[in-house]
């Protein structure tokens, strides 16, 4: 009964892409969706890509292994959602029309002159491949976790059906490859609308029954703490310097990602009318809270039903759902598990092939974006980056700290240049060069110093606009 509810969804997808098709008359089409999205369209596309396959799987583990300390992750996520809502959105939809652009490197560039100096667009378009490539794999990681848990000994008509790691992970990237190479940002924005309310329904439901079955809050308590003595705190049993910097400055500093985020920049700047971003705020805001609490309590629920000693805590939500649903409604959640991972890529991999047609062989080499010749070379671009994707998450990791990694990336490389060129006149084309350059390198060689290394970059971006004023 999962395998069929299972192939039900993933057919749905499909129908969807190939249905949104004959909606792509050119590349703005393509890769912006003509700026036509709706209230809520906008609102659910934008937080389901955000949250991707982290949200079922690396943020139930990281709170199954922090306890009550992982709230300050979700604080700060909340506070980077509603400062990306509240002050980014509408800039960014007005000076985006105003400009002309349809990706975020060819808005930077559209900031300090466009074809002045192209190395501003040509290191955020590389920032992006190189980061997108990452975070794209992590989702293939917890598709192939998903697929391996779940469709283990399944009966079917034609035998027993058991997946492995490797074989999930191709299935995944395959459906999502199929919709988005045909579909584009139309059939990407209305497969996460779908998926992003599976996706609330399931953080909700699901965490619901397991903690009744564990007979309320009070036997959960009681069983976390007898599990770790630690979970029932926000200090993680932490206290002094490694408090502050290693739980509660090192949480805070996930919400630092967001102004560096393009796959979900991207749903502020193909709204249809910048007034109804407020409402599209605040129904992306309560989403958001439903479904990161939720995730969370799976965290918990899993420590008190299987104690400390898990060898894979990226396994807790399929584990859960398996044991507290009947299998046609574990086949909808899981169903719902694989969608988030999916709003996610799809919408990534639409950033990464805008950002090399649009950029590179539109804006630099002068190709024709009313042409077919650039939606098959979108969709060629999106096959390559899928398959690079699917090597790297060959090799089995953690989804928590995958999606870190390639989060605090595209924060300290992309974020400052997006902020300052959002709201300072002055910024300047080295500046934006500097800043991208240094928050990229220092990321890897200060991987856990993302709130300095951010800081720093706004620094840098300002410092060399002082030193260097003239735009060139």
């Amino acid at each position: 009964m999962i395998l069929v509810v299972f192939l039900i969804y993933l057919f749905v997808l499909l129908a969807v892409g190939l249905a949104c098709t004959r909606l792509n008359r050119n590349l703005s089409d393509y890769i912006l969706g003509g700026r036509r999205l709706g209230t809520w369209l906008t609102a659910i596309s934008a937080q389901a890509s955000d949250m991707s396959g982290w949200l079922f799987i690396g943020l139930p583990a990281a709170a199954y292994l922090a306890g009550f300390s992982i709230l300050w992750v979700i604080v700060g996520l909340l506070v980077g959602i509603v400062f990306s809502w509240l002050v980014m959105a509408i800039p960014m939809r007005q000076m985006t029309e105003a400009s002309g652009s349809l990706t975020i490197p060819d808005f930077l560039e559209s900031r300090v002159g466009r074809g002045k100096f192209p190395a501003v667009r040509i290191v955020s378009v590389l920032i992006i491949l190189i980061f997108y490539a990452s975070y794209i794999a992590a989702q293939y990681i917890a598709a192939g976790k998903i697929f391996e848990t779940i469709f283990s000994n399944v009966q079917t008509p034609w035998g027993t059906v058991s997946l492995t790691y490797h074989q999930g992970v191709l299935i995944g990237s395959i459906v999502i490859l199929a919709y988005t190479m045909a579909g584009g940002f139309l059939a990407a924005a209305y497969t996460d609308f779908i998926q992003g309310m599976m996706m609330a329904v399931a953080l909700i439901i699901l965490p619901t029954i397991a903690i009744l079955n564990l007979g309320g809050f009070g036997e959960l308590f009681q069983a976390m703490q007898a599990a770790n003595p630690t979970s029932l705190t926000i200090t993680g049993g932490k206290e002094g310097m490694a408090l502050l910097t290693g739980v509660v400055i090192g949480s805070l500093s996930w919400g630092l990602g967001y102004p560096g985020q393009p796959h979900i920049l991207v749903n502020f700047m193909a709204i249809r009318e910048t007034q109804k971003l407020r409402m599209s705020a605040l129904i992306a805001i309560v989403w958001a809270i439903l479904v990161m609490y939720g995730a969370a309590a799976l965290g918990f629920v899993g420590l008190a039903q299987y104690g400390p000693g898990m060898t894979d805590p990226d396994q807790i939500f399929p584990l859960l759902s398996v044991a507290n649903l009947p299998p046609w409604f574990s086949g909808v959640l899981m169903s719902a598990a694989v969608a988030a991972m999916m709003s996610t890529v799809d919408s990534q991999l639409l950033v990464a092939i805008s950002a090399l047609v649009e950029d590179i062989y539109v804006k630099l080499f002068g190709g024709n974006p009313e042409g077919k010749t650039a939606l098959v070379l979108s969709r060629a671009i999106c096959l390559a980056l899928g398959v690079a994707a699917i090597l790297i998450s060959w090799r089995r990791t953690d989804v928590f700290g995958q999606v870190f990694n390639a989060w605090g990336g595209l924060a300290s490389g992309l974020g400052p240049a997006v902020l300052m060129a959002l709201f300072w006149k002055r910024v300047t084309s080295l500046g934006l060069v500097a800043g991208m350059v240094f928050g990229t390198v220092a990321i890897h060689i200060w991987g856990d110093s993302l709130t300095v290394i951010f800081f720093a970059g706004l620094f840098l971006i300002w410092l060399f606009g002082q030193i260097f004023p003239r735009k060139i």
